[in-house]
């Protein structure tokens, strides 16, 4: 009976984050294929070259959210002003973060682009793009936040409803200004510019509804709470750790794509936004799976704990499945949909075998990840991330003098490795979690 209740609350959470969620990756998508029904795949490279940096930052950064829902559903049932609490800290040091990166950002996007691409055409339309979507990183974090929240306390219908109004609105933006302005790449970045600051609206609504977040004595304490604000940091400092080495993986395979050529260049971007489609759809279960065993941490129930790793397992085959499934089935349509250069859909084509490699490998790690944040074993992540970091770059070093044809190769290991030391290092997860 309690097997059959967590299945019906993974569902509960998971499945309007699943719709959601596919919005974001869904997003690049129509980007893709706006740039790639262009005159030249010139945009549609240099908007996957841009779009992998932006990736990196915001990647980096994306414990945000992740922590957020870690912390707020282990405080479950310990009242508002621990929540409060937590929320205050965390945007004290979104703020901070925010603060440093478009202070630094002229700097940040001449090093990411000499470091990733090809001085020329590619790199100058990167950097247009880049230029104007730092402009909406405090927005990006605010949303994580906000969203992290509605999730740690089972909003989930709200969350679901805000993600896809802002996507819409995104992909309106992308026909309006691409089409109709003739804007190209600018008109693309002032889209996703727009459309994720419109979050400011979503929040203040919220807080006209909810003034226990403007509470002036709760704030003073988050502030002065230095011990909690410390173990923010440290926990935040090991997830940003782990996420800058998966982005810093990447962000490389991007950068040796580049250095093949533009064909390669655009024709991989494609295939990675087939993966970030799979990644943000099993995205969802891991949601579900962090509130789930956050709540069970918090609880100290060990049986509710077990019934929910092996359920997290369940859903994760299942719609594992279902994404190879559709992929394979419908992989050349969408190419074709996307963009209408022959040798860029040839080329896809070619590496698509490998795409479906890295999904069924690295499947079992997006599991495990929802588990180990929901139960905040975050220094844990860190340590599986630096050595699956270590076996990727070693693999590159061994392959280079023929990485052109290899290029995927040591991507699919790097996955591979994470999910291997993920999975072994479970029971012990589960030891320290309730001993």
């Amino acid at each position: 009976m309690l097997a059959y209740s967590i299945d019906r609350q993974i569902l509960k959470i998971a499945l309007p984050l699943v719709f959601s969620n596919l919005s974001v990756p869904l997003v690049g998508l129509v980007d893709n294929a706006v740039l790639g029904h262009l005159n030249s795949p010139l945009y549609l490279a240099s908007a996957g070259l841009g779009a992998i940096i932006m990736s990196y930052i915001l990647f980096s950064f994306g414990f945000i959210k992740s922590t957020t829902t870690g912390y707020i559903s282990q405080f479950d049932n310990l009242g508002n002003d621990k929540k409060i609490t937590t929320i205050h800290q965390i945007i004290i040091i979104s703020a901070l973060i925010s603060f440093l990166l478009l202070f630094f950002k002229d700097a940040l996007i001449w090093y990411s682009l000499s470091i990733l691409g090809e001085p020329g055409a590619i790199n100058d339309n990167a950097a247009v793009y880049l230029d104007i979507r730092f402009w909406s990183i405090p927005a990006i974090f605010l949303r994580d936040i906000f969203i992290g929240y509605l999730i740690g306390i089972k909003r989930v219908s709200t969350a679901m409803k805000i993600i896809i109004t802002i996507n819409l609105l995104n992909i309106i933006l992308d026909y309006y200004f691409v089409f109709i302005l003739n804007m190209n790449i600018e008109g693309v970045a002032y889209a996703s510019l727009i459309s994720e600051s419109s979050i400011i609206i979503f929040i203040i609504i919220f807080l006209i509804n909810d003034r226990g977040f403007l509470n002036k004595r709760i704030f003073k304490e988050s502030v002065s709470s230095f011990t909690s604000l410390k173990n923010k940091l440290l926990v935040n400092g090991n997830m940003f750790i782990r996420s800058v080495i998966l982005m810093t993986c990447f962000a490389h395979f991007m950068s040796i794509s580049a250095d093949h050529g533009e064909i390669m260049l655009a024709a991989n971007t494609i295939l990675l936004n087939f993966f970030f489609i799979f990644s943000y759809g099993i995205d969802a279960f891991a949601h579900a799976s962090e509130v789930m065993v956050g709540n069970s941490v918090g609880e100290k129930n060990v049986q509710k704990y077990d019934f929910v790793v092996r359920s997290s397992f369940k859903f994760t085959l299942l719609i594992a499945l279902i994404f190879l499934s559709i992929f394979i089935i419908f992989s050349s349509n969408i190419f074709s949909l996307i963009t209408s250069h022959i040798d860029v859909i040839q080329k896809a084509e070619q590496n698509f075998f490998f795409l479906l490699l890295v999904i069924i490998f690295g499947s079992i790690a997006f599991c495990i990840d929802g588990i180990l944040i929901g139960g905040l074993q975050h220094q844990l992540m860190r340590n599986i991330m630096i050595i699956s970091g270590l076996v990727y770059f070693s693999s590159i070093y061994i392959l280079h003098p023929n990485i052109g044809s290899l290029i995927w190769y040591p991507f699919i290991l790097f996955f591979l490795t994470r999910s291997i030391l993920l999975f072994l290092h479970l029971n012990q997860t589960r030891r320290v979690l309730f001993s």
